[in-house]
């Protein structure tokens, strides 16, 4: 799933990062299984099967960038700093030919000031009937330093946004690169659509504003990030559930505020998809017999917690 015009996208560029716990993905025991009995808001459904799902979220930037041949270099207002992901790398990603001027070209490698801005994936909405359980995470892309002069920007007094060049994988010096740990874009997300999820009460757009007084707060709230939840180990705490119908749609936005070009822009959902069959009182009644007049559910929450906006009725009933 991307943006429209997509262009061209790295896909799993890295596979498993070095030197990330790899966490066994359903260690949290959350999974729900064909017999359990579930109440979504005050219905109570049967499971009746599962199934595992992967999809991947592709976003998607424009990068001006070019390639001349003698001496080799990349060219365009990208370029610079594309370099220190490797020539070659760049040149085959976006099929560059070894002469072409530089170029607007589209694709899933992100700019250090990129934002997406909200945007629904209208393929996520399950048939009825049907319950997706989608935990999103964030590839996590190795960042290195200059081991002898412990810069992290090759040009250490402007960031990429600004010209400058981070040190990438290249600086020239192989023998000085040392990785120095992981970056990741961020993502925050509305579910329903225009419901912010995980954030402060007093910023739930999850912005503080310019203003840099006492009592504010610099940053963003409710960001998920690759070291918050990665593919490798996947955070259920923040797992969402997808119910029929495009109002029941999730918005994501996309931010990268690294000081390095994100070559995978993607997020990957992680979960099951359920069939549910909804019950009906006489036989919620029946199951209660069977089982000896206590019935044992789980509580699906598929709306989270209330923010200014939508306190409505269904959260404090009279």
């Amino acid at each position: 799933m991307a943006n429209a015009n997509q262009g061209n996208r790295s896909g799993n560029a890295f596979g498993r990062i070095a030197n990330v716990a790899d966490t066994p993905m359903y260690s949290q025991g959350i999974k729900m299984e064909p017999g359990y009995l579930i109440r979504i808001r005050s219905r109570m459904h049967l499971v009746t099967a599962v199934e595992p799902m992967v999809v991947d979220l592709f976003f998607t930037d424009t990068l001006n960038v070019g390639h001349t041949a003698s001496p080799e270099a990349l060219s365009g207002t990208d370029g610079t700093a594309l370099e220190a992901y490797g020539i070659h790398s760049i040149q085959a990603y976006y099929d560059i030919s070894d002469s072409a001027s530089a170029a607007d070209l589209k694709g899933n490698i992100l700019k250090p000031d990129y934002d997406s801005g909200y945007i629904s994936f209208d393929d996520l909405e399950p048939f009825k009937g049907n319950l997706y359980q989608l935990c999103p995470t964030l590839p996590l892309q190795p960042k290195f330093m200059d081991a002898e002069t412990g810069n992290w920007h090759s040009s250490s007094n402007t960031a990429p946004n600004a010209g400058g060049t981070p040190v990438g994988f290249s600086t020239g010096t192989a023998e000085h690169m040392l990785q120095v740990g992981t970056v990741s874009g961020k993502i925050m997300v509305k579910h329903p659509a225009g419901v912010p999820k995980y954030v402060l009460d007093e910023a739930p757009e999850g912005e503080s504003g310019t203003a840099r007084t006492e009592g504010k707060i610099e940053g963003l709230s409710g960001a998920i990030d690759g070291s918050v939840s990665s593919p490798e180990a996947p955070n259920w705490d923040y797992s969402l559930f997808i119910e029929h119908g495009e109002n029941n749609l999730p918005t994501i936005r996309y931010i990268n505020d690294t000081d390095e070009y994100i070559l995978d822009g993607r997020v990957r959902m992680i979960g099951w998809k359920y069939r549910v069959l909804e019950l009906t009182p006489e036989q919620v009644n029946m199951f209660k017999q069977r089982s000896g007049g206590r019935l044992r559910f789980k509580i699906i929450n598929t709306t989270g917690l209330p923010v200014e906006g939508s306190m409505l009725a269904d959260y404090f009933p009279k």
